[in-house]
């Protein structure tokens, strides 16, 4: 008959391992939990919870996540689909804490059923979809984590992934992409989704603007974030001419970023629009939910036509607005 495995802390009183266990890095917690179904359930017992879960897909998968009571740890795992063992990091402090753990009888969802009953993973926060990901099935990425709150595709160029991707995981919370993946899907079929927040990125650096003004108007999302726009300062102009009779009444928060060539550009901007100017001493917090604050220190005040106001800050590379619905006080 075999011997059940053992471990130095099983010859403490139950209560007093929970309380070791709290303390344990990363690495000892996986160790101990897989020594036998008792330390396992030693380690459900601590109720740890795992939070903030983000995915990376490359070439393998990357997965970081936090410990509720542990404000500055940071914990990652590696593996490929096609591995029996994890490579895991834990960042706490200035050394980083690596090792690499084996088991021989664990495939990937083995891996992640584990981790998710030691750990209490209840949502996939983040997913990213980066280059050499196109080898992976996305309908396999979403069996594995689900849906995330927020889905990133980032230089990934492969059209037909691209595709596979969007068609897999939307609708999500939130959303952000490069102009590739615009170009290569359809337009509205992005645009007109109410995102809670869409981020549109340039490909490449010197990657000219995709995104016009018809496109902008068509946009739902709450918060509105473009590095890659097709827009001067006359298409700013109309945008606020027709935001202030009613166009994307949802937004929240626009950012455009795009090279203003004229040298009157804020003249351009505002030109027949009433504003006040916001005084640069003035500070205000704006809030765009519970978690996102930000301070709002110069600009221009501008009135929608039902009294709604909103601060447009126009800079060289682009503009910015902040629209003051009752919850984005501080």
């Amino acid at each position: 008959m075999a011997q059940e495995p053992t471990h130095p802390l099983l010859s403490l009183p139950d209560d007093e391992i929970v309380e070791k266990i709290r303390e344990m890095n990363f690495g000892d917690i996986i160790e101990f939990s897989l020594t036998s179904e008792k330390t396992k359930n030693l380690i459900k017992s601590a109720k740890l919870q795992g939070t903030n879960v983000k995915v990376a897909v490359v070439f393998e998968f990357v997965v970081g996540f936090e410990f509720k009571h542990r404000e500055r740890e940071r914990n990652f795992w590696k593996f490929n689909p096609d591995s029996s063992e994890v490579k895991i990091t834990s960042n706490n402090g200035p050394k980083a804490i690596r090792k690499t753990i084996r088991r021989d009888q664990f495939g990937l969802e083995d891996w992640l059923e584990h981790f998710e009953t030691i750990f209490n993973f209840r949502v996939t926060d983040f997913i990213i979809f980066e280059g050499s990901s196109d080898e992976y099935n996305p309908a396999d990425v979403k069996k594995y984590f689900g849906v995330p709150t927020e889905l990133t595709i980032d230089k990934t160029e492969s059209y037909a992934h691209n595709q596979a991707i969007l068609q897999t995981f939307l609708p999500v919370e939130s959303l952000s992409i490069n102009s590739n993946v615009l170009e290569n899907y359809s337009k509205p079929k992005i645009l007109i989704q109410n995102f809670k927040t869409l981020r549109i990125d340039k490909f490449l650096p010197d990657q000219p603007g995709v995104v016009t003004l018809n496109d902008l108007l068509m946009t739902n999302s709450k918060s509105i974030d473009i590095r890659s726009a097709r827009m001067g300062p006359k298409d700013i102009n109309k945008f606020i001419k027709l935001w202030q009779h009613g166009a994307n009444p949802q937004m929240v928060h626009l950012n455009i970023k795009c090279d203003f060539e004229e040298k009157e550009y804020q003249e351009t901007v505002l030109k027949g629009i009433n504003y006040t100017v916001l005084p640069y001493n003035e500070r205000r917090s704006f809030w765009l939910d519970s978690k996102s604050e930000r301070h709002v220190r110069y600009g221009d005040n501008i009135w929608r036509k039902d009294g709604v106001k909103a601060t447009i800050q126009v800079e060289q590379d682009g503009c910015e607005m902040f629209v003051w619905f009752d919850h984005c006080f501080g």
